[in-house]
């Protein structure tokens, strides 16, 4: 339709990433659980060597034992969030696929990537493994033609459970993640600071029978004289070191991300750029239930901010563990235990629901299948089944067609009790939830409005015309043309021609959604006479709530047929989708 300006109102789409994925996120992936178990052995997590170029070579000793776990851990720089490229891992001979390295499009489940761009890259090498010496060598894509990627490699962990007979018996919990602490970064702009993050090691038995227990930890992108802290149930852990004070720092600064592995508690350690690896012993401070907290900083001159030199810029903690050792063999048996991770926002009637469950066992190693079942309101609703191995953790989901109102859901580990444990107590996880309707959006057209700014520039104009000619009325050339001017200006605003006059319009859009549930990510689009001439982008509207919005046109005069669809494509499942339209007729005069 010639008469008609189109003019698109777009709006940038959000991509939402669910938080369970470990795709990147600039302020980090959280720490989650790895491994854990009871087992008569140890736990080794060593490794090394600082930010170099590749390719980069490690080795590892691995004590005697047989191999039950074991994950080789990568860092690498990218330089930027938005640079891709890949890493490959040869271990013992063994070549692996290559990695891509995606910034900010990862979605990778063994890629945590956060910040501007630190990898923390794992892979699962149980079946690798060998006892005594192991030999790593990494490539990644520095120096490949096209490629962006700083590529440089940090270091490199190996961390592994072995199991040993005629050891002692220890109870272990191996957390992994990528967290972004920062303060206001190199350029002092950074917003929506991160200067903590804590990891909880909860439930662990046995504390009048220890003889050790042992903290380790390790960071990427440390600098050696910026102070950072690590307390462990409140106690702070590691010695003020002594260039810290030659700095003007006071005794109990502390620097345990200084680029210096070992170094933390005493002794000189080993030179690491950018890398950490450190470990306590926290046997005095032990409980049943622990939080290991790490700080970027502190405000040590009170003036309520972490400075720049009371702090570390950037901080990345990527492993903490935490091994228990017994005097004598407790012989607990396994312990299976059940975690869901349920948002009830997903819960909409009608929707066949995946709800997420950890199944952990911090007990005596088992491997098999455990069966998981769900009951609704006393009732058997759904059952799956999982492989249990030998990391003591995995993770599924169980699934349910959710009807609505309220309802009591338990979701139970190992129902029938085929596996034999040590506590049996643990194994059920109940909660009510609220299964909300559908949404349900409708949409309403009010009176279109003329847009002020319009008139106010025509006036403007006007005046601006009439000084023209008033002024110009000395000089007989200059009035002439000025004459001719406003003829010019004027002209198509009377007579045959005033049906093409454009006039820009205020369209108010009512929409409501009558649901209960969150409707997202939709479209409204405008219509004048069967032809689309605007569009607006609505991310979300909360259930029982609604929300007003203008779209502008710029339409020819006369009597239009204006038509407004929300959610056209039906991308939001509803209720009732006969509502989504509304029609009116207007004489835009």
């Amino acid at each position: 339709m010639k008469n008609v300006l189109i003019i698109l109102i777009v709006l940038m789409l959000f991509i939402f990433i669910p938080a369970v994925q470990a795709s990147y996120s600039h302020g980090g992936i959280p720490f989650t659980i790895a491994s854990q178990g009871t087992v008569n052995g140890g736990v080794y997590i060593d490794g090394g060597h600082g930010l170099e170029f590749p390719p980069y070579s490690m080795e590892f000793d691995v004590p005697d034992g047989h191999i039950r776990w074991a994950r080789l851990y990568v860092g690498i720089w990218g330089g930027k969030e938005e640079y891709e490229g890949w890493v490959q891992v040869d271990m013992n001979g063994k070549s692996m696929d290559k990695v891509p390295l995606l910034g900010i499009n990862d979605d990778s489940s063994n890629v945590y990537c956060s910040g501007h761009g630190v990898y923390w890259v794992y892979y699962d090498v149980t079946d690798i493994v060998v006892n005594n010496e192991n030999a790593v060598i990494i490539e990644t894509s520095q120096g490949e033609s096209g490629n962006k990627l700083d590529g440089r490699v940090y270091g490199t962990v190996l961390a592994a459970v072995y199991e040993d007979k005629n050891a002692p018996e220890i109870t272990y919990e191996i957390y992994d993640g990528n967290v972004n602490l920062h303060s206001g970064g190199w350029s002092g702009m950074q917003e929506n600071m991160n200067c903590e993050t804590s990891v909880f090691f909860n439930d662990m038995q046995d504390q009048n029978g220890l003889n050790g227990a042992d903290i380790t930890v390790v960071y990427l992108t440390s600098s050696k004289g910026l102070p950072d802290y690590l307390q462990f149930n409140g106690h702070q852990l590691g010695t003020t070191p002594q260039y810290l004070l030659d700095m003007g720092y006071q005794t109990g600064v502390t620097d345990i991300a200084n680029e210096v592995s070992g170094d933390a508690c005493s002794g000189s350690g080993i030179k690491s750029s950018y890398f950490d690896i450190e470990c306590f012993d926290v046997l005095e401070y032990t409980q049943t239930d622990n939080i290991l907290t790490f700080l970027l900083g502190r405000d040590l001159d009170g003036d309520g901010e972490i400075g720049d030199n009371e702090g570390e810029d950037y901080l990345h903690p990527v492993i903490a563990s935490l091994v228990l050792k017994h005097r004598t063999a407790a012989d607990p048996g396994p312990d299976l235990s059940i975690e869901v991770e349920m948002d009830e926002k997903n819960l909409i009637e009608g929707n066949d629901v995946e709800i997420p469950v950890v199944i952990g066992n911090p007990g005596e190693l088992h491997e098999g299948m455990v069966r998981i079942r769900l009951d609704v309101d006393g009732s058997e609703a759904s059952t799956t089944e999982v492989y249990m191995d030998a990391s003591g953790v995995v993770r599924s989901t169980i699934n349910w067609h959710a009807t609505p109102g309220s309802h009591l859901l338990e979701m139970i580990v190992d129902p029938e009790n085929v596996v034999q444990e040590s506590n049996e107590n643990n194994n059920a996880y109940e909660a009510e939830v609220d299964v909300n309707t559908r949404p349900d959006l409708s949409i309403s057209i009010g009176e279109p409005k003329k847009t002020e700014d319009e008139n106010n520039l025509a006036k403007a104009s006007s005046a601006l015309l009439m000084l023209l000619v008033i002024g110009s009325l000395r000089r007989k050339k200059a009035f002439l043309m000025a004459v001719l001017l406003v003829v010019v200006c004027l002209s198509g605003c009377t007579g045959p021609g005033t049906e093409y006059q454009q006039t820009d319009y205020q369209v108010p859009i009512v929409i409501v959604n009558n649901g209960e549930s969150p409707a997202r990510q939709f479209d409204i689009n405008l219509y004048i006479d069967e032809e689309k001439i605007a569009a607006l982008h609505i991310q979300e509207l909360n259930g029982s709530s609604s929300l007003e919005e203008e779209m502008m046109v710029t339409v020819a005069g006369g009597e239009r047929t204006l038509k407004a669809i929300v959610d056209e494509k039906n991308y939001v499942i509803e209720s009732d989708e006969e509502n989504n339209v509304d029609e009116i007729v207007f004489n835009f005069t």
